[in-house]
């Protein structure tokens, strides 16, 4: 157990990884030990999955493989991924749910929540970690992946609840902006699902601003930028499905 724990240490501290893909590693390179270590073995539990989460049980096992130095991480080959239809939040489905909450005895953290994922397109795991030393006014630092650093920035109404936020926190001594985990967060935002009839998640914020920056004739390199993507094909992906349906929409009006 104590080198699963150094295992989940190793993720975190020198590989970078956020908690939530971290956590998820750590499950699977345990059950991986419980199987003496053969990934074969271990694979036939999930047999029936989709190759998706083939993938990432998989790649946990690759990544431990490295970690202990065994060589079986050459042997693994993952799955070709699938490719799917991902739903987003549409620009007037994000102006009901702004509506709604601003409308309703809700929070004012639901409120910034929902602006932050929409109007920044940071990720779930990004806007967790935002601590008060982050936040300048207009200006946002974000960790992405690999803890690689960048800035966002927000409109002066959005910055201005972000302040008073960050003020209270700190007369608090509450050094994060945001004290929830990510569990809370996505029962917050799947709350909201029957204000558009549609089924919500975090990550649908994300694709909802790829997709309005898009729609907004913001070039994909500048939107990569922003979103905080190494590779611009990633952002590819988070566009050019939800494209076709917003331009058909109003094309022919």
């Amino acid at each position: 157990m104590d080198k699963i724990n150094k295992f989940k240490d190793w993720l975190l501290n020198i590989k970078g990884y956020s908690n939530k893909t971290a956590d998820v590693y750590f499950k699977y390179a345990k059950h991986l030990e419980t199987n003496k270590k053969d990934y074969i073995i271990s694979m036939s539990k999930y047999k029936h999955t989709c190759n998706n989460t083939k993938r990432v049980i998989l790649s946990a096992f690759k990544k431990y493989y490295e970690f202990i130095k065994d060589k079986r991480k050459n042997q693994i080959i993952l799955p070709k991924k699938e490719k799917r239809v991902q739903d987003y939040v549409s620009f007037e489905e994000y102006k009901q749910l702004i509506n709604f909450v601003k409308n309703h005895k809700t929070t004012n953290i639901s409120l910034i929540i929902i602006r932050l994922l929409f109007e920044t397109g940071i990720r779930s795991s990004e806007l967790l970690n935002i601590k008060t030393s982050d936040v300048f006014n207009n200006r946002i630092r974000i960790y992405g992946k690999n803890r690689l650093e960048r800035f966002v920035f927000v409109c002066d109404s959005l910055a201005k609840i972000i302040n008073d936020l960050k003020i209270k926190k700190i007369k608090n001594n509450n050094h994060k902006l945001f004290s929830i985990g990510y569990k809370a967060l996505y029962k917050r935002i799947n709350n909201l699902s029957k204000r558009i009839n549609k089924k919500l998640s975090p990550h649908m914020f994300r694709r909802g601003f790829a997709t309005h920056c898009t729609l907004q004739n913001i070039g994909i390199y500048q939107i990569s930028q922003m979103m905080g993507h190494e590779n611009i094909n990633t952002t590819k992906n988070y566009i050019k499905c939800n494209l076709n349906e917003e331009i058909m929409a109003t094309i022919f009006k």
